[in-house]
């Protein structure tokens, strides 16, 4: 004989008809025959439904390249404290001037007088010592999965690369020898070119832009918590970081920043997401775009490598 009889699984309730026991696993009264009502869980309200399954549709995409894009800073670092002989001084203060020029950090005498203009790129995937690559890996992995999620492995791959040199580009221009930008100025101007310039924070600041325009854009469609997340949510976040840039301008680097956020601004204002729901396709332009951005990427540490070696 079994344990338990499945008959009487569950527990006893009464009929609403004649306020009789009704016994466990029964399907009706016993007394006057009516059937058993089982409450059902109230439904959700249209909204609520909506912004689950939004959720649902979004949360359940992949994340690859923004663990992709983690896993490389992360080893050219470590490449890097390989070549400064694996001192733990290093980690702390920086790595040596000459380890940072050889993995490509940017310089602008370099760029303009030896024409080495894969360091519009390489600077992205470069950081100057251990507090450096965390504060920015960490940020990268907070708010990277979110624009893959949203945008597509495809656009996030090509939004990481453009936003990256468009910040290293903002740091090469705004370097102008021999100026007096006064206190406001000098949140942007560098007057001089003595220290590398490396770091992922510019791509950063790209992503974050998207992030904000994506929210505005959006407003309408969007449900609740994703409106309180993105859009003008951000902006606490985007004056609290431009806030310490201001603080630390001797060695932050807020041309790159700014840079960064503007072009992510501008792109997201011009490409769409994909919406749950939709077919999830990618065309095939910005396939070509993801892979061109990558063999760039690849290309110019190939060419760094080369010059170094």
């Amino acid at each position: 004989m079994p344990d338990s009889n499945p008959k009487y699984a569950g527990r006893p309730s009464v009929c609403r008809n004649c306020g009789a026991l009704i016994g466990a696993g029964e399907n009706s009264c016993h007394v006057c025959g009516a059937p058993l009502q089982q409450a059902s869980p109230p439904a959700l309200p249209l909204h609520e439904r909506y912004a689950l399954g939004f959720a649902r549709a979004v949360l359940s995409r992949p994340y690859i390249f923004s663990i992709v894009f983690l896993v490389a800073n992360l080893f050219v670092f470590m490449l890097m404290w390989e070549s400064s002989g694996m001192s733990s001084t290093v980690l702390w203060s920086a790595f040596p001037e000459s380890v940072l020029l050889a993995y490509g950090a940017k310089t602008n005498y370099l760029i303009h007088f030896e024409h080495q203009y894969w360091r519009f790129v390489t600077p992205i995937f470069v950081h100057v010592n251990l507090l450096h690559v965390f504060v920015n890996m960490y940020s990268l992995w907070v708010i990277g999965p979110w624009v893959e999620k949203l945008y597509g492995s495809a656009k996030f791959v090509v939004f990481w690369v453009v936003t990256g040199v468009a910040g290293v580009l903002a740091s090469y221009l705004t370097v102008i020898p021999g100026a007096h930008p006064g206190l406001i100025g000098s949140f942007l101007i560098k007057t001089g070119d003595m220290v590398p310039s490396a770091g992922a924070s510019g791509a950063l600041f790209g992503l974050i832009g998207v992030l904000f325009v994506f929210g505005l854009k959006y407003r309408r469609e969007l449900p609740e918590g994703f409106k309180r997340a993105f859009g003008t949510g951000l902006v606490p976040v985007i004056l609290l970081n431009l806030g310490i840039g201001f603080l630390g301008r001797g060695f932050i680097d807020n041309a790159a920043h700014v840079g960064g956020l503007l072009s992510g601004a501008a792109l997201a204002s011009v490409v769409s997401y994909k919406r749950p729901g939709r077919p999830t396709s990618v065309m095939i332009a910005w396939r070509v775009l993801q892979i061109a951005a990558l063999l760039l990427v690849l290309v110019c540490f190939y060419m760094a490598a080369r010059r170094s070696g």
